[in-house]
Order: structure tokens, then sequence, then C-alpha cells
């Protein structure tokens, strides 16, 4: 998947570099029409540039020669193009990025991507995994002060501390997966909460550390499961089974297909932790709901602490706030 990202990207990057220099080329011959003069100073001030050298060395022109002829020919050249009502750059090379010069591309002899390229590329990786969300859900762009300080009914701590903890544990498991003690991560809680926003958020990470990553509904899950089963489609089920990280939100809202929907996760569960692969799952269920729903067997896979980490969200819908 990144490799392909990256080969669209750079033959994008391509044809644009194509169609600058076409442009370029389309500004010059315009200025030839209007102005001859400045294609005769721009070819005066090429000479200058590589014949400069020679005739230093020939003794015809001395070190501070070159400097001011050049000066003297870029002034002129500005002075035409103002008195022709073009901007003073209107002939310098057209660059959709100064600063990689729209190769992608920075560094020397060490080459690392642009800034522009960069964002490109992770926009295209997030949306190629399920992170179309036009609002950015980071761990950088959490904000604390969206949860309530109250104390919680029946606890100790606010919805607000509880919210920072689990921030903190999110991101501290999206920083060193693999190397983490449970694989698989179960949020539980009702809408509202931060759920999503923080699978999106250990997603991001995770993709950031090259990691393969996978965000689905519970829906999709079904469904490309269902083809499996019933076509033998199998591409979108191996997808979810070889990624490293899969992430599957809102368990529960899936249809409930008899001898389909309860054996299918059961299957998808037992290989991921039994691979050692990372798995975090969203659901509005709770434990007594999720038992009844999905039968004892699922329900104790999930919520194993030996393999499983459990995040309980409580509080207030923050949307309704």
């Amino acid at each position: 998947m990144r490799e392909q990202i990256l080969r669209q990207l750079n033959a994008e990057y391509e044809q644009t570099r194509l169609k600058c220099a076409e442009e370029e080329d389309r500004r010059l011959k315009e200025m030839d029409k209007l102005c001859p003069e400045i294609t005769q100073l721009m070819q005066h001030r090429q000479d200058l540039i590589f014949g400069g050298l020679q005739g230093i060395l020939a003794g015809k022109m001395t070190a501070d020669d070159l400097p001011r002829r050049m000066e003297l020919a870029n002034l002129r050249i500005v002075q035409l193009l103002k008195e022709n009502g073009k901007p003073e750059n209107y002939l310098d090379p057209v660059y959709r990025c100064r600063t990689c010069k729209d190769t992608g591309y920075v560094g020397e002899p060490v080459k690392e991507m642009c800034e522009c390229l960069k964002g490109q590329y992770y926009q295209r990786l997030y949306q190629a995994v399920g992170l179309s969300s036009t609002k950015e859900q980071s761990f950088e762009t959490f904000n604390a002060d969206l949860f309530s300080d109250e104390i919680l009914p029946g606890k100790k701590f606010s919805q607000r501390k509880l919210m920072c903890k689990t921030r903190e544990w999110c991101e501290h498991w999206a920083d060193n997966y693999p190397n983490v003690k449970e694989t698989t991560v179960l949020f539980m809680g009702q809408s509202g909460l931060g759920k999503t926003f923080l699978m999106h958020a250990m997603a991001r990470r995770l993709l950031q550390r090259g990691k393969q990553v996978l965000l689905v509904s519970a829906y999709r899950f079904l469904d490309a499961a269902r083809k499996a089963y019933f076509g033998g489609s199998h591409e979108e089920i191996d997808a979810m089974l070889e990624a490293d990280v899969l992430m599957i939100d809102d368990m529960g809202a899936e249809p409930m297909m008899e001898n389909i929907t309860v054996g299918q996760w059961f299957n998808l569960i037992s290989e991921r932790q039994n691979s050692g692969k990372g798995l975090i799952i969203s659901t509005n269920l709770q434990k007594d709901e999720l038992r009844n729903q999905y039968t004892e067997r699922i329900a104790s896979r999930l919520l194993d602490v030996e393999r499983s980490k459990l995040m309980m969200l409580t509080g207030k819908d923050v949307r309704r706030a």
C-alpha cells in the first residue's frame, strides 16, 4: 500500500515538473514576442555564466566583473518586465514547491520527504486505511477541556482525569507496539465518550511509525467475512488478517446473521490473538450485553486480562455539550 501510494505520488510530481517546464517555455516565448531585448539579455547572462570563468582565467575579466555584469543584466530584465506589465519574477523557474523544486525530496546526500510530499502521502495513507475524517483526530489535537471535571458518580475521579489517563495509555501503546503486554484493546462505553477519537489517534501514530494499520467498521468487517464465506472473495478479509494492527469500530452495530456473525467474530479474534497481532475494537455494549449478543466464548477472549486491555469510558456525551 505504501509503495503504491509513493509510486503514484512520484508519477504525479513528474507530471507537475513537466507542466511547470511547459509554463516556463510559454513565458519565454511570450516575452520574446513582446520584448526581444529580454531574450538577448537572458542569452547574454547565460554566456556570462559559462564564459565568465574562462574570461577570468584568460585575464580578460576580473573576479569582480562577473557579478557586476550579471547584476546589470538582471536589473535591465526586471525593468523591461515591469514595462511590459509582468512581475519581476515572471521568467524565474516555475515550481509548485520551491523547497524541493517539485521533486518531493530534500536533503543532501541523504534524501528525505519534503513537507509537501509528506503531507499528501499521509493524507492518502490515512484515507486508504479508513481515516478519512476531515477533522484530524490525533494525540496532538486531544482537548482535555472537552470533558467534565466533576467527580463521576461512585468514582473518585472525573471524566477529564479518566480521559487523560486513557489517552496517556493509548499513546504509550501506539508508541511501543508490538512490544506491549496486551495486543488486544477493547474500548467500551456509550456514544460520544471519545472511543473513535482515541482509535484514530492510535492509528495515526502507528502509521507514522511505519506499521500496517487498517481501520474498518464492524459492518464492513462482517460484509467482508460474509463475502468470503459465501462467495470465496477473500481479498478484503485477508487484508484485515494480515495488517499489523486491525481496528474495528462500533462492534454491536452490525447485523446479527445466524451462524455467521458470531462465528466470524470468533474466527477473527482467535486468529489475531493467536498470531500476536494487534486488535483494537470499540463497542457501545456493556459486558453483559457483549456476553448475551456474542456468547461467553467471544466475551472471554476480549476480556481476558492476560491478552486484552479493557478501556471502560464513562461520563457525559461530549458531542452534546
